[in-house]
């Protein structure tokens, strides 16, 4: 027992070993990568800047790390196989009597570890680094400042004037699906150094190629009495498409808050399936990591049996990229409200795992 207990152990520390490695260098390699676009990026926009390029592509890294990672673990997974078979490791205690099963629980257990104690402490900062790029990035390189709030208070919009730098800030309580109709509306307007000039109070405001079309308003300025109009035209940069991209993205809410920022934006007229689908599937992660590695066994068991040892490998990548490029898919249909967010979060990490389960017993007892 004790000699399972240590083999054990020391598999678990050459797949930790091999994600630390694998992780070091797929994270030095994509910010090198966005750290060449973003510079390019920035020097059509503005004047070339190092230093925000470097910033922003920091501020990247965790998500494209959080969405790689996946990847990361199946390659893991096949280098670290590879190095126990070659150094004949595995034909060892494969003779001793150690099942596949055995070899493998540690691996699965470490890597459901890291997956909870990512989803659970790491999420949330990654979310707020993600926020963070996107805000600068829509600012420094789009000129665009973040449109959209969501809070109980409901939806907030800032509408800026390019022109002159005013702005103004509206408020909702109700909005359309489409992001073209709000229900009780407020104004507020302000000039280009901040000032409050006016406020407009409306029972509803419609988005008209380019235009707000303001309905049975109330009209507040400073020194003037209220003053009630049935319409009011105000032209505008907006366009529903831009609400609707601007909305708070998946991707930028930890896991904490989804489940109530999904409640308020259904309340508020917003489709949230992109966002229950991030939900469902930020729950299933440490599953689809699992699924990765145990996609791997069946090829790095015939290391051992078979001296096409780089075709075994390929066929390993190619397999993990196909249910890389399903779970892809499947959520996409359950962003789009095409299937259930559960079913497009889960169903990609199970039938891994059923596969891969299979495929071992069909090796080993087959």
């Amino acid at each position: 027992m004790k000699i399972k207990n240590l083999l054990s152990s020391y598999f678990s520390k050459n797949l930790l070993n091999s994600l630390l490695y694998c992780t070091l260098i797929s994270s030095s390699f994509i910010f090198l990568i966005d750290a060449i676009e973003l510079s390019r990026r920035i020097s059509k926009s503005n004047d070339s800047n190092i230093f925000l390029a470097l910033k922003l592509a920091t501020l990247k890294l965790p998500g494209m790390i959080f969405e790689i990672l996946p990847f990361v673990v199946l390659f893991a997974s096949l280098s670290s196989f590879f190095i126990l078979a070659k150094r004949s490791e595995l034909v060892v205690a494969r003779a001793s009597g150690i099942s596949i099963w055995r070899l493998l629980a540690p691996g699965v257990s470490l890597i459901m570890v890291i997956g909870f104690f990512i989803i659970l402490i790491l999420q949330p900062l990654i979310a707020t680094s993600t926020y963070k790029f996107k805000e600068n990035e829509a600012r420094f390189l789009r000129g665009q400042p973040s449109l959209v709030t969501l809070s109980e208070n409901g939806l907030w919009l800032k509408d800026s004037n390019l022109k002159n730098n005013s702005y103004r800030i509206i408020n909702s309580l109700g909005l359309e699906k489409q992001a073209s109709n709000l229900e009780k509306v407020i104004f507020f307007n302000h000039a280009a150094g901040g000032k409050l000039i006016s406020r407009y109070d409306a029972k509803s405001a419609s988005l008209i190629k380019n235009f707000w079309e303001l309905n049975n308003v109330w009209v507040y300025e400073f020194n003037k009495k209220p003053e009630y109009k049935a319409r009011i035209t105000i032209k505008t940069n907006l366009t529903p498409n831009q609400i609707q991209e601007n909305f708070a993205p998946p991707e930028t809410i930890s896991l904490w808050n989804l489940p109530k920022f999904i409640k308020i934006a259904e309340q508020a007229g917003f489709n949230a399936s992109r966002h229950k689908t991030k939900f469902h599937s930020i729950l299933a992660f440490p599953f689809f990591l699992s699924s990765m590695l145990i996609i791997a066994a069946p090829f790095s068991v015939r290391f051992i049996r078979s001296e096409k040892t780089n075709s075994l490998i390929l066929s390993g990548l190619l397999c993990g990229l196909f249910l890389y490029t399903f779970a892809n898919v499947a959520s996409a249909f359950g962003s789009s409200g095409s299937i259930s967010p559960l079913l497009s979060a889960w169903s990609p990490p199970i039938i891994a795992i059923l596969l891969g389960v299979s495929a071992l017993i069909y090796i080993e007892e087959g």
